[in-house]
């Protein structure tokens, strides 16, 4: 029996909200160039679609969905809701006046559709509005390097191979013709690297233990590859989405077996080793920190450029990019947005060498704070080297900051590293967004 009356009248569905001139939603919708974005949206639309005809899509008011997802760690789903049922994000969105409703589906291929090209363009639109504010000055410049984390479990040999097995016999049964044959000879293998798997968690305490599991279903996985490769050599060749998983498995396995068995005899990780079966462009990237020695991901440089702004790249090279290399590609970002390079150029001391000096003062540099190794003095005067110093602390903060929840740099809920190469971009573009609306917020209280 319930202890509460119900009210005579149904409580009214529909309310009237006046919202807050000072949300930093509604002013973002205020100081982004829309127009700007959506011509950037409609030329890689246009770059990625066979053929341009049908409905097109609501491009204002889902260049706001993927604002608010850059300003608020979101899934598509909750960013789905919010723009729904919060007045803010929906005046973001500029659907105040609109019946239409946005579903996540949307946003993620809208998302998808604009890739890390777009969101970096995206970024170059709010650093433009920056510099036209008078907010950033970008002939000063400091850099570093930093590692977005993927979003997977620890790459040890036995899980790598256990999850080759789960995804064969998850493809398998979803194709025909000779490989639908293979069904029923993998299926006892299939189980059994499934017991092994059992036996290296729970059973096997030493690592000569966890190495003699190791190999005995390194055997049953080589013995199944060699079962598909038979069937690729002969020409048989997949068509269906299982199929083409199979072929890719079946090529990245090529790999990744030799590398596996190196470990199992030598104890020592194989060069260029492969981390994740379906993002194998990850790598390990060894940072020497306490309590995490080695990060798995991705490389990144990030620039930030006086004012507080931050631009991003992914390093080409991973791990084996050189950090001299390196200055002269985060010179070369900075030049493509601003259209010079910078007066002042910091970074740390992975950089530095003469001739390095020297290419990056041709690149048009005049002031080169690469910190020096050793006992060799600064390559600028010591009032500038101190004033790099300071500058230059402040990038491992904006590192931080951008991959603190509220952003969510590291560990994106990606299954790609075009994904994660995204979802990086977005974060950056996040973090500038919130910049800008603080900073125009203090010049507008200054003026008043």
């Amino acid at each position: 029996m319930s202890l509460r009356q119900k009210p005579l009248f149904a409580p009214s569905m529909s309310v009237e909200i006046k919202l807050d001139q000072n949300h930093e939603l509604l002013r973002l919708s205020d100081v982004v160039d829309w127009d700007r974005l959506i011509l950037m949206a409609m030329t890689i639309r246009a770059g990625k679609v066979k053929k341009n005809s049908g409905p097109q899509p609501h491009y204002r008011e889902i260049l706001g969905a993927v604002a608010l997802m850059a300003v608020k760690r979101l899934t598509f789903r909750d960013a789905e809701d919010l723009i729904y049922h919060y007045a803010p994000a929906k005046y973001l969105c500029g659907l105040m006046d609109s019946d239409w409703r946005m579903d996540h589906v949307t946003i993620f291929e809208f998302t998808q559709m604009l890739g890390p090209e777009g969101m970096e363009q995206i970024n170059e639109a709010i650093l433009a509005t920056a510099l036209e504010s008078g907010l950033v000055d970008p002939t000063e410049m400091m850099s570093d390097t930093t590692a977005q984390e993927a979003k997977i479990p620890y790459p040890n040999e036995v899980g790598l191979m256990a999850r080759y097995g789960e995804l064969i016999d998850k493809n398998l049964k979803k194709v025909g013709g000779k490989f639908g044959n293979l069904k029923s000879k993998m299926k006892a293998k299939l189980k059994k690297i499934k017991a092994l798997l059992r036996n290296s968690h729970l059973f096997a305490k030493t690592k000569e233990e966890k190495r003699k599991v190791g190999k005995k279903m390194f055997h049953v996985v080589k013995s199944i590859h060699e079962e598909i490769q038979g069937l690729l050599s002969e020409g048989y060749q997949l068509s269906s989405k299982a199929g083409k998983e199979i072929m890719r498995l079946s090529e990245v396995m090529e790999t990744l077996l030799p590398q596996i068995l190196h470990f199992l005899e030598t104890g020592f990780v194989a060069s260029k080793k492969i981390i994740h079966l379906q993002m194998n462009e990850l790598y390990s990237i060894v940072r020497g920190k306490a309590g995490k020695r080695v990060e798995f991901g991705l490389k990144w440089g990030i620039n930030r450029i006086k004012g507080g702004f931050l631009q991003g790249f992914l390093i080409n090279g991973g791990e084996h990019r050189s950090d001299k290399r390196f200055c002269l590609d985060a010179i070369k970002i900075h030049e493509t947005c601003f259209g010079a390079a910078p007066k002042v150029f910091g970074f740390d001391r992975g950089g530095y060498s003469k001739a390095n000096i020297k290419k990056i003062k041709k690149a048009g540099v005049k002031h080169v704070g690469i910190a020096p190794t050793g006992k060799n003095p600064w390559p600028i005067a010591k009032t500038r080297a101190e004033h790099v110093k300071r500058e230059r602390a402040q990038v491992e903060g904006c590192i931080g900051t951008v991959k603190s929840l509220k952003y969510g740099f590291n560990k994106p809920d990606a299954c790609s590293t075009a994904a994660m190469t995204t979802y990086g971009h977005r974060a950056i573009v996040g973090f500038n967004m919130t910049k800008l609306i603080k900073e125009l917020g203090k010049l507008n209280t200054l003026t008043v």
